[in-house]
């Protein structure tokens, strides 16, 4: 094992979660080492769009030579493109197993700022509507934080980052902090004002999205640079947290070089996760030791269980022309978007018959081919049979046990999937959009597609689970130890010294898109780190 090194925090993955802890750490006058699993990127190479990248929503040829090529999962996802291949990861190196029956896909990127780089941007709030369901319908557990524990994180990210969106007073919405409105399309202007007369009992408004950043390196990160107290490792693919034996807290990581093979540890007073959902479960369950026997935070037995990924029904079709300058840079995902729309099942008193919690329908309409895209993102039910553990027969390409995946939607995810699409439908026909989003693909590309699409949507014509990229729980906050896996600041119950501050650590998946929330949540739990460590509590 190479040359041991001390810090005072150890922060795994660069994306939205590690970018805001290692920022918060640094500025607090923490040393800390933040390790990426991937490779650094070239801000020229790598953001050069290949010549002759088509259209297409599909690229059909493409995604082939992918699945030959070793990204035969990665390739299935909507964002997989001659533009953006290189951001996902191999599936040879990195696999993962999936329980018989219940298809995930798991689309994974691996480079500094992780997964940012194909984040559409969405930065939502959530609201206690969402935070504090389970006391209105009686499923699962509330957060153990209010809206309020999060107003003044909120607006730390919004601000530093720039979000442009308007304020609209929808209450499971809140309001933030916008330097300017977002730009919408003539069409998607009449949309609006469409909506506002057809559909009076549902608020739309624009959609609420990240400045783009074109320096490419997440702003978090080059924050912390600028401190001089960051180390940022990538190519170290994290194995294990090890822990004490005196007293049952971390003591460092154990990581891999990504080129080399050569095993490394790093020690140092905090151990902060970040390296996306089922990524820091995985870290967690393969941890253990005579102190945690299976796997640090996993006093209560509930690591791993209660995972999610939203609901994701997706409707598309021609519209022309498109608006020129609607998307400058193709690397700007977040200028794909346009429309908002909260939930308007179960709000206030109103119950729906099928189910419980709610839905948003996310848009777009004249900016990218083939003209208007509107997506239903709903709220998936966290169930304790939906659960990461460790597949004992498999191992990725640095010898570390991989995750196995066992989720399915449940009968209530199911009746809101049917719901989501009678709502596409009504939106479509009220609006007059042609529905049809392989209207620009050839007879071989529409057959294949059908022939495949069982990889990719459910009977109910839902995404397959993983499909949405937005994985959370696993790692649940909770005010009760005995059922959750960390407390209200992200820190583990049985091991002081460990906090999860990506989407692991949700209670409940809401229906607003989590980006904004990671960050939050992230940034608040560094301050509290900071003030832990200086006081000598940690």
């Amino acid at each position: 094992m190479a040359q041991r090194n001390e810090y005072d925090a150890i922060v795994v993955g660069s994306g939205a979660a590690g970018g805001w802890a290692a920022k918060e750490l640094t500025e607090r006058g923490l040393r800390t080492i933040l390790l990426e699993a991937g490779r650094s990127l070239d801000l020229i190479k790598d953001f050069t769009p290949p010549p002759g990248d088509s259209p297409s929503k599909i690229n059909l040829v493409n995604r082939v030579k992918a699945v030959l090529s070793g990204q035969h999962v990665q390739a299935r996802c909507m964002s997989f493109s001659p533009l953006t291949q290189h951001l996902f990861v191999s599936d040879r190196e990195n696999p993962y197993t999936a329980a018989r029956g219940k298809r995930f896909n798991w689309y994974r990127s691996r480079q500094v700022g992780g997964r940012l780089h194909l984040w559409g941007r969405n930065a939502l709030r959530i609201s206690d509507h969402e935070f504090k369901a389970a006391e209105r319908d009686g499923f699962g557990e509330s957060w153990p934080i209010s809206y309020s524990d999060l107003i003044p994180w909120y607006e730390r990210v919004e601000t530093f980052l720039g979000v442009h969106g308007s304020p609209a007073g929808i209450p499971s919405i809140p309001d933030g902090k916008y330097d300017r409105p977002h730009r919408l399309t003539k069409v998607e202007e009449k949309l609006l004002r469409d909506l506002k007369a057809k559909w009076p009992g549902r608020p739309a408004t624009t959609c609420r999205i990240v400045k783009h950043n074109p320096q490419r390196v997440p702003l978090p990160i080059l924050a912390a640079e600028k401190t001089g107290l960051l180390t940022l490792r990538s190519n170290a693919v994290a194995s294990h947290i090890t822990v004490d034996p005196n007293t049952g807290l971390a003591k460092g990581l154990i990581f891999v070089d990504r080129t080399t093979r050569e095993e490394h540890e790093v020690l140092a007073k905090v151990v902060v996760l970040c390296a996306s959902t089922i990524e820091s479960i995985r870290i967690m369950l393969n941890s253990k030791s005579p102190q945690h026997p299976e796997g640090i935070g996993n006093a209560s037995g509930n690591l791993g269980h209660g995972i999610t990924d939203h609901l994701l029904v997706f409707q598309a079709g021609p519209l022309s022309p498109l608006e020129e300058g609607a998307k400058s840079d193709p690397y700007d995902f977040g200028a794909q978007s346009g429309v908002y729309i909260p939930s308007f099942r179960n709000v206030g008193e109103r119950r729906e018959k099928d189910f419980i919690r709610g839905y948003s329908l996310l848009g777009s309409l004249g900016r990218i081919e083939p003209g208007w895209f509107f997506m239903a993102v709903g709220e998936m039910l966290p169930r304790y049979e939906n659960f990461v553990d460790i597949d004992p027969g498999k191992r990725d390409a640095w010898g570390i046990p991989v995750a196995r995946i066992t989720c399915a939607h449940s009968d209530n995810d199911k009746a809101m999937v049917r719901d989501m699409s009678a709502s596409l439908k009504e939106l479509a026909h009220d609006c007059g959009l042609e529905v049809d989003h392989l209207e620009r693909e050839n007879v071989i590309s529409r057959t294949v597609y059908k022939v495949v699409s069982p990889l990719v949507y459910t009977e109910e014509g839902a995404l397959v689970p993983g499909s949405a990229v937005h994985e959370t729980g696993g790692a649940p906050m909770g005010a009760d130890p005995k059922t959750s896996v960390l407390n209200k600041f992200n820190q583990c119950w049985d091991a002081k010294n460990v906090f999860v501050t990506d989407s692991a650590s949700f209670t409940s998946a809401p229906f607003q898109n989590p980006g904004l929330t990671i960050m939050a949540l992230s940034a608040r739990a560094g301050h509290f780190i900071a003030d832990g460590l200086q006081s000598r509590d940690l």
